[in-house]
């Protein structure tokens, strides 16, 4: 039904049933009590299109999500999108996603979601220093949103976890373990959050007073075959590292598939420590100590900050999360494998 229809079926105006139904407070309460119940008893279902070309917007946010990354299946980020977009809902908006493969020209790909009309938001991921894609929204004047944080952002532009001190504390964990060699696996150098990982564990070293060793800070994509190589590359030095920390619990799969390869045993020969807290994590042989974070929480708070951006809401907002230590069998280790 139209809301043509609608209003002959009421004996009202158009202009008064679209008013009633989006609740303006010029309408008589009992005018619009009678339209959003004959509303509801027709089934009347506003078409999006019209909506969208009386009012300029299309309620939709987006997000580009890189096709080759593994980050596109990762549990933990399945559930920031699931909390960003069951708030969206909540609200009348859907969150559109769409993908960018190596072969497609980046700013090309953002430019044109952009310029769509499609959506009236984006949000950003997978942050980078003097990142071109927030240069670019920014000189649209484009609404958008971090999962992320880099020096000099605006509390009313991200949300992120605070990896920097998550680190730190797995780091000082292994310390405390007695381990002096410990070997870090970190997502790609140029994101925003594998640079505070590493300035976490940097941190926890230089207070117990060691030396860092760079050939045990490796970086690559956060997937088990390069988590595999670089595991093995750090296993192979002559005085190997006895325990080895992992940007994802991924990359912690892939470090025990490495070590077990090289007869190493996990949880007995080398502590091994992941992030994300992934399904697999629990019920692995070993089961793998991580961090946990509040991944719902993180993407409605995503969805918070957009909606104060489109719809000038007033959410109250908690920008940073913390990680919390879920301690499992991947870095119990014996004495004597740390002599």
């Amino acid at each position: 039904m139209s809301i043509k229809k609608l209003a002959e079926h009421l004996g009202l105006s158009k202009s008064t049933v679209s008013r009633a139904l989006n609740g303006y407070n010029d309408v008589n309460p009992a005018t619009r009590q009678k339209v959003l119940a004959a509303a509801k008893a027709l089934d009347y279902k506003p078409n999006p299109t019209a909506k969208r070309l009386a009012s300029g917007k299309s309620k939709n946010v987006g997000i580009i999500l890189p096709a080759n990354s593994r980050m596109f299946v990762s549990p933990g980020f399945s559930k920031v999108l699931a909390g960003a977009s069951t708030f969206l809902a909540h609200h009348g908006y859907q969150l559109i996603v769409t993908t960018i493969t190596d072969c497609q020209d980046e700013n090309k790909v953002y430019s044109d979601f952009i310029d769509s009309g499609l959506i009236d938001g984006l949000f950003i991921v997978r942050t980078r220093n003097n990142d071109e894609r927030i240069a670019m929204l920014k000189q649209k004047q484009f609404p958008y949103i971090c999962h992320g944080y880099d020096i000099g952002f605006e509390e009313d532009c991200f949300v992120d976890v605070d990896n920097e001190h998550a680190f730190y504390q797995m780091t000082k964990r292994q310390l405390e373990h007695g381990h002096t060699r410990i070997a870090f696996l970190d997502a790609p150098i140029e994101l925003t959050l594998s640079q505070a990982r590493k300035r976490g564990y940097i941190k926890a070293m230089e207070e117990a007073g060691l030396c860092i060793d760079d050939r045990l800070l490796l970086n690559g994509e956060l997937n088990e075959e390069d988590a595999i190589k670089m595991a093995k590359e750090v296993l192979s030095l002559a005085k190997r590292p006895t325990s080895i920390l992992c940007a994802d619990d991924t990359m912690a799969l892939g470090t025990i598939a490495a070590c077990e390869e090289l007869g190493y045993q996990p949880g007995v020969d080398i502590a091994i420590a992941g992030y994300g807290d992934y399904e697999h994590s629990r019920y692995g042989k070993p089961s793998i100590t991580t961090l946990y974070y509040d991944t719902h929480s993180v993407g409605e708070e995503m969805a918070k900050l957009m909606l104060n951006r489109l719809e000038n809401k007033g959410f109250m907002i908690q920008n940073w999360f913390q990680a919390e230590i879920v301690a499992r069998q991947s870095d119990k280790i014996t004495n004597e494998a740390l002599t």
